[in-house]
Parts: C-alpha cells; sequence; structure tokens
C-alpha cells in the first residue's frame, strides 16, 4: 500500500485490510458429517483444477438431502485458494422479498471486492457490476437454494464471461444445465446421492443416542427408522432427535422403547403426518410447481402411481393433468424418478409429504378428492359416503366381495380407480 493522505486514515486502511485478510468467514457446518468427505472429493477436485474449462458445478437433489452442507463443506476447505469468496444462503427466499434482489446483489459486490462497500442504485446495474468484477477476479461464489433459472440470471447476467472464478450453485432444479448452456457457460451437474444404510444408521445413532452405534435394546427399532428415512439426512436427523435416548435412562428403557415402536408405527401407518420440520423443507419442492395442474398431477401420483408403468399412467392422467409434460416437470424439481423398467418411483419422504397435504387440505376423509387407505374407501363405498369431490381411491377387491375386515399385516390386492 502506498502512503497519501493523512497518517490516520492511511493507518487505519492498512487495519481494515488485514482485518479482512484474517477474518476466514467459514461458514458453520452441522455436526455428524457422515459420509461428507466421500461425496466431496470430485468437486474439491474441480475447485482446485485451474485448467478446467467448467465455471460452475451445480448440487442438485431433493430437499433435506445435504446440498447446503456439502456447499458449506466445500467452501471452507477451499475458500482460501482464491482472491476473495462469497456465499449466499436462500437466494429463493430473499428473491420474494421487497429489496432482497439489491441486497444479495450489494452482499456479493462487497465480499467480491474484500469488503469494499460498492454503490448500486438498481438491479440492472448490480447485474452489469457483478459480471465485470467475474471477469477481474478469481472468485468462489456459492449460491445457495436456487429455485428458478431467473435468479441466475439477474446476479450473474447472461453475457458471455471469460472468468477464473468458479460458482457453486445449489437447487432442487436437475435441468438447471440447460440455463448455462443456453449463455454459454460451462456447467456441470453434481446430482447428490441419498446416504446408504450404514451411513444413515450412524447419522440417526448420533442424534438418538449420541454415539455411532444404536443403545442396547434399540438396535432393529434403530434400523427400521433408519430404513424409512430412506437415506435423507434431514429426516435422519430430525427424527433422531425427536426420539433422543440418554445412555443413563437404563430405567426408563423399556417405555422409551415403547415410544420408539409407537412412533415407527405411526410413520408406517400411510395416514399423512410427517413431522412438520421435514414437511416444511419438501414442501418448498411442491409449493414451486409453476401449475396447479402439475401440483395435482404429484397428489395422484404420491397416493396411487408410485411403482406404475409410466405409459399406464399417462394415459389415464395425460388428458385432465398433462401428464407428459408434467411427469417430465416433477423430475426436474427431484419429486420423481422413472426406473430402468419404465416404473414412476418416489421417495418414501415424499409419498408421506403427498399425504399430509391431503390431510390438512380437510380433516374429513369423507370430503377427500383421493382415499388411499383401502379401510376408509370400504367404509365410505359401503356407506355410501363418497363426496361429489372424490377423484380417486385405492381399494383391496377382496374385502369389497366378502365384506371381512383384513387382519393387521395381512397382505393387500388394492386397484386404484379414477373417478370421473
Amino acid at each position: 500500500m502506498v502512503a497519501s493522505g493523512p497518517e490516520t486514515e492511511f493507518i487505519a486502511k492498512i487495519v481494515d485490510t488485514i482485518d479482512y485478510e484474517l477474518d476466514l468467514k467459514l461458514m458453520s457446518t452441522p455436526a455428524h458429517l457422515t459420509g461428507m468427505e466421500t461425496r466431496a472429493e470430485e468437486i474439491n477436485s474441480w475447485l482446485r483444477d485451474e485448467h478446467s474449462n467448467t465455471n460452475v458445478i451445480a448440487i442438485c437433489g431433493m430437499g433435506g438431502i445435504g446440498k447446503t452442507t456439502l456447499a458449506q463443506y466445500v467452501y471452507n476447505l477451499n475458500k482460501h485458494n482464491f482472491e476473495s469468496a462469497c456465499f449466499l444462503e436462500e437466494i429463493g427466499k430473499h428473491f420474494k422479498e421487497t429489496y432482497g434482489v439489491l441486497g444479495l446483489q450489494k452482499q456479493l459486490l462487497t465480499d467480491m471486492l474484500g469488503g469494499k462497500n460498492k454503490m448500486i442504485s438498481c438491479v440492472a446495474e448490480g447485474t452489469a457490476k457483478i459480471n465485470e468484477v467475474l471477469q477481474m477476479k478469481k472468485v468462489l461464489i456459492v449460491l445457495d437454494d436456487i429455485d428458478e433459472h431467473e435468479e441466475l440470471g439477474t446476479l450473474l447476467g447472461t453475457n458471455v464471461v471469460h472468468t477464473q472464478s468458479k460458482i457453486i450453485v445449489t437447487t432442487r432444479l436437475l435441468n438447471i444445465q440447460s440455463w448455462f448452456d443456453s449463455i454459454f457457460w460451462r456447467c456441470h451437474v453434481h446430482e447428490l446421492t441419498l446416504l446408504n444404510d450404514h451411513e444413515s444408521l450412524e447419522v440417526l445413532s448420533c442424534h438418538a443416542f449420541g454415539s455411532k452405534l444404536p443403545l442396547n435394546g434399540f438396535c432393529d427399532l434403530a434400523i427400521e427408522l433408519a430404513g424409512y428415512c430412506g437415506g435423507n439426512p434431514l429426516a435422519l436427523k430430525v427424527l433422531g432427535s425427536s426420539l433422543y435416548v440418554s445412555a443413563h435412562d437404563s430405567r426408563e428403557r423399556n417405555s422409551i422403547i415403547e415410544i420408539w415402536r409407537s412412533r415407527l408405527n405411526l410413520l408406517s401407518s400411510f395416514k399423512g403426518d410427517l413431522d412438520y420440520k421435514i414437511q416444511g423443507v419438501l414442501q418448498k419442492s411442491f409449493d414451486s410447481l409453476p401449475h396447479a395442474c402439475y401440483k395435482k398431477l404429484f397428489l395422484h401420483i404420491a397416493v396411487f402411481f408410485v411403482g406404475e408403468d409410466q405409459d399406464f399412467v399417462i394415459k389415464i392422467l395425460e388428458h385432465d393433468l398433462y401428464a407428459k409434460v408434467g411427469i417430465r416437470t416433477l423430475i426436474n424439481r427431484c419429486l420423481l424418478t422413472v426406473s430402468s423398467k419404465n416404473k414412476l418411483m418416489m421417495h418414501q419422504l415424499l409419498q408421506d409429504m403427498g399425504r399430509t397435504i391431503l390431510r390438512e387440505d380437510s380433516k374429513d376423509p369423507e370430503k377427500h378428492a383421493r382415499v388411499w387407505c383401502s379401510d376408509e374407501a370400504y367404509r365410505m363405498l359401503t356407506k355410501g359416503d363418497v363426496s361429489e369431490t372424490i377423484e380417486g381411491l385405492t381399494l383391496d377387491m377382496r374385502r369389497l366381495k366378502k365384506g371381512t375386515k383384513v387382519s393387521q399385516g395381512g397382505e393387500q390386492v388394492c386397484s386404484t380407480y379414477e373417478m370421473s
């Protein structure tokens, strides 16, 4: 730094510069980062490769799978290799606020310029200046929770940029690469995988027992609960914490085991009663669907058509719900997958999220548009209580013929009917 002007001001600049250089501004990451090193290998390698011609990597996956946590982890490990760094959290949320976009641009510019405040009067000016800085400096940027392509255009612009900067995006949009292709940016999609059985049990145990293994007497229950979560870290954390067992509570162990059994019975009842924290995270993808017919299509598939042939479902639902384009949209929003045998597949938590939405629409089963519990369907049909709004139901045909109650845990033969 070259001394100029009053000495006190010059000393203040030196202090500010050193303060910025020493302030690592690391992101706080959760405890129990099981499996994180393995999942971070590809991104770490890309960040350290100065000859890579790919500027953007998009971490994609369903809600609660750990996209933001992974981004925080690699950000902390690699930010010192760049001239400056910026982590913008919950971008989708800020874009809905009146002055949120301008605030995000100001924060991004300030962090990119090493703490120097940059005045911007409007969003268009902010986009232009961000574009300008990207071409001047080697910056690490994380754009967390991108909901729409327009958010990227506002922050990064739509011009071709020649830069050494690296940008990490977390999103539930699997087709995000097409947007970057349209502006000639190279983007690699990193689809985050769910935890395996061993990792799931470890995460659940850390939150439920404070150790990597279940306590004596809880092993089978813990394995069953971890299986319900399907490798989703958020669900494992929330459910594990809600059923916390202290190693010192040996006298109450039996009663706590019964509480675990009761919780598992609730989760496996298909009644749509998902923990509100998990529901809130998962439902963001549902709420962001651009058309009402896509939301109806998701709910239909969640309660009636999981495991069914895609062509069969399209044949039934195309006329009313535009299933061809709708299924593609649900796949791109990480709400649905298609197996190698062309079967529609959906994570158990997403199915429960759909059931919870339907339950909350009406507490009275007789007013439900969709009835997926065979007991309810049988009762409604035999008593003539079927609502005029009914659109579909699932029924055990043996009970319709015999009029006898299926024993608990008995084999179910179910058929799904679409009502005109």
